[in-house]
């Protein structure tokens, strides 16, 4: 299976400083370590095979986190930093990719993903380091977040499986964009 997917690179330094959140939604950037191995409110799956990426140092560097919005008791919101592994071979060791990106349908439209994107790069430590936002060709309103945090088309590609299984399988680029 080949799906087409935009590759969107990013920069937190001309990134636009997030809008505050709505009265009642709370952010958290969740971080592991060898005892937290799902953030809260989150299922295990596939939270503890990230943890045992990041424990085992199959990740190339040591960012990985969750970055989650609550409303009420319900956490609404959370987009997954990960930095290069194997489904991700075009990434450098020190780039970072936001993805597993979901909002509950009840909260679509009201910016939760915009914020979360922007509030990621306002916190990198590095500043200067290269974001990658990967979207389905077809999801505009994952494109128009990306757009949002001033992103841009880098290429166009296709994400495969291998022996069937989609988890093991990689983000390949196959064009890249200019302009």
């Amino acid at each position: 299976m080949h799906e087409r997917v935009l590759f969107f690179t990013g920069r937190p330094e001309p990134a636009p400083t997030p809008p505050p959140l709505t009265i009642g939604y709370e952010p958290l950037f969740w971080r592991p370590s060898l005892t937290r191995i799902c953030p809260p409110g989150q299922r295990l799956y596939p939270f503890a095979i990230w943890w045992l990426l990041h424990v085992l140092r199959v990740f190339r560097n040591r960012e990985y986190g969750v970055f989650l919005i609550r409303h009420a008791s319900q956490w609404v919101h959370r987009s997954v930093v990960t930095p290069r592994f194997f489904r991700f071979p075009f990434m450098n060791v020190r780039d970072l990719q936001v993805g597993d990106v979901w909002t509950a349908e009840s909260e679509r439209g009201r910016g939760l993903a915009s914020f979360a994107l922007l509030s990621i790069l306002r916190a990198d430590r590095d500043g200067q380091r290269p974001y990658w936002y990967l979207v389905d060709e077809g999801n505009l309103a994952s494109i128009r977040v990306a757009e949002r945090a001033n992103f841009r088309r880098t290429a166009l590609g296709t994400r495969t499986s291998r022996c069937g299984i989609r988890f093991f399988g990689a983000y390949q680029i196959r064009e890249q964009l200019h302009g």
